[in-house]
């Protein structure tokens, strides 16, 4: 549950801590006090979107932190686990935002991501505005009712996670048709850029040989020339190199007999020699393969010519060439098979959708059994919330289908008969302005049962609801009080007596400033803003004794 709030230069508040505890707490105070402010700062450290706005003007930044009692929050304290964030059973959520707009997060002092603050805040604090009953006539809004209420999380991820794997193979199918459309076309260019490739002996091709064997073919006369020269300087010529190591060769050898010290000098030279003669028999055998192809020198004219035209075309480098004729080929077999692919996607899809149908159904049963069980709770309900002899009734109609959707089969229509004898219709058709806010609260406070997250804010949602109805609804929420954390901003003093705690916010101006505090009121404080919300400005006995048997019927 929430702990503390603590908050500094945010909106027209310079500093406010306030220390919470659990069972109901209500929030009162003027018009404009700064009631949503407070809770406006609550929504800031929970993941809300940040402003510029949302600091005070001449401050530099914001700073909200709430303090959290995760003790019996299983579901925060795993998560806090799997994000190595667990610090005892305290959670401190932070949230600075500088006057720029800009914001940063703190888990337990650790910096976080604003899609990890929201994710662990809807973990810990449930917020019903004073605006829901605007929400509660659209579809979609009744399906997420009917599903928080009959717990069918699971099920709807189960769902979503079949349409998904549905989605994507409808897609690759949508894809593979297309593509299908505009195979001939595409085949035939694919099949008259293989043959350009082909006709390169591209399985073989070598550019880095087939580049080496034509500079040495446009080259043959002047390599022939450079390589008989150098055997000429090595061997043949009379003062060729060979000839004179030769005799450096015989005089050192007559020198080793004389002296052994230098039978290295004597080694090096022979072996210089021997190296030599290697040498001329590799430059022999090489000038012998030196000769003037003309029609070979043509045909690999012919190989790179092609080769650096196709490169240009398909805009590669030569060097990738056989590569991108390797996808082409394959691109060519898999348009070929296509038939086949298509039409074993099809099977795959029929599967999927038969796997989804089942799941759903699933879900529909569920949803059918918790829409029976909601709909009696919000007859109920209706009888004491100022509509004596309503009825509330839930449609949930569904069929199979070949275009699943993320959310099921179902269709969730809430119809309401705000009479008696009259047949319930949609509640957008029918309901009134107050009757929708009844029945706004009506279906919060029956979620909000269900609900595991341990702290609920109500922020002015008793709006067009008074007298006995009022009494009543304030009565519902202490009673939910004692099962987990409320915070109810009100302006009913019928609410306000029924709060275990109960804290005032008020403004105070000055120096052409105008800032906010809240602060928990004693007993006797209390008695005496209930009886300013009863009364006005001023406040006689009459008020307060009124206040006084208000508090008194509380108690009893």
């Amino acid at each position: 549950m929430l702990v503390a709030l603590n908050v500094k230069d945010f909106a027209i508040i310079t500093s406010s801590s306030l220390e919470l505890q659990s069972g109901m707490t209500t929030l009162t105070g003027e018009t404009g006090a700064g009631k949503s402010i407070l809770l406006g700062a609550l929504g800031l450290v929970l993941g809300d979107r940040a402003s510029p706005s949302a600091v005070r003007d001449g401050a530099e930044r914001a700073e909200i932190s709430a303090v959290f009692d995760v003790s019996s929050v299983n579901d925060a304290t795993e998560w806090l686990n799997d994000h190595s964030m667990d610090q005892d059973d305290e959670c401190i959520l932070r949230r600075v935002v500088a006057k720029d707009g800009k914001s940063r997060a703190f888990i337990n002092g650790s910096p976080v991501t604003l899609r990890k603050l929201k994710e662990l805040g809807r973990l810990l604090v449930n917020i019903h505005g004073q605006h829901d009953h605007q929400l509660i006539t659209s579809p979609d809004k009744q399906r997420d009712i009917l599903d928080d209420f009959g717990e069918c999380q699971k099920l709807i991820k189960s769902v979503n996670d079949v349409w998904q794997e549905w989605n994507k193979t409808n897609r690759t199918i949508t894809t593979a048709q297309e593509r299908l459309q505009a195979r001939g076309d595409r085949l035939d260019t694919l099949r008259y850029q293989i043959q350009e490739f082909e006709k390169l002996s591209i399985e073989s091709f070598d550019l880095e040989s087939i580049d080496l064997e034509h500079r040495r073919l446009a080259n043959a006369t002047e390599l022939g020339e450079l390589s008989g020269n150098a055997m000429n300087l090595l061997q043949d010529d009379p003062k060729s190199v060979l000839s004179q190591i030769t005799q450096v060769e015989k005089s050192v050898a007559e020198l080793l007999s004389h002296d052994n010290t230098t039978a290295e000098v004597a080694e090096l030279i022979s072996s210089a020699r021997i190296q030599l003669e290697e040498a001329v028999d590799t430059l022999r055998q090489y000038s012998h393969g030196i000769e003037p192809q003309p029609q070979r020198l043509n045909e690999l004219d012919g190989i790179l010519s092609n080769a650096h035209q196709l490169a240009k075309k398909h805009q590669v480098d030569t060097s990738e060439l056989t590569a991108f004729a390797q996808k082409l080929t394959a691109e060519f077999n898999e348009l070929e098979s296509m038939d086949e692919s298509v039409e074993s996607l099809h099977k795959d899809l029929e599967k999927i959708t038969a796997k989804y149908n089942a799941t759903a159904k699933k879900l529909t049963s569920k949803r059918r059994k918790a829409a029976a069980q909601l709909e009696d709770y919000l007859t109920d309900a209706m009888q004491t919330l100022g509509m004596k002899g309503g009825k509330f009734a839930i449609e949930c109609s569904s069929k199979p289908t070949d275009t699943p959707s993320a959310t099921g089969l179902d269709y969730v229509l809430f119809n309401v008969s705000a009479n008696p004898g009259a047949a319930p219709r949609p509640m957008s058709d029918v309901a009134s302005g107050g009757e929708l806010s009844r029945l706004s609260l009506a279906v919060q406070l029956i979620t909000s049962e269900r609900n595991r997250v341990p702290t609920l804010i109500f922020d002015e949602v008793d709006t067009g609801v008074g007298g006995g109805v009022a009494e009543t609804v304030g009565q519902q929420l202490r009673k939910l009080g004692d099962r987990c954390q409320v915070l109810c901003v009100t302006h009913l003093p019928q609410v306000a007596a029924q709060g275990h705690f109960h804290v005032k916010v008020s403004k105070q101006s000055s120096d052409n400033k105008t800032l906010a505090e809240s602060r928990t009121l004693t007993d006797d404080e209390s008695l005496e803003e209930i009886a300013r919300m009863l009364g006005g400005v001023k406040i006689t006995k009459r008020t307060l004794a009124h206040a006084k048997e208000m508090l008194a019927a509380v108690d009893d």
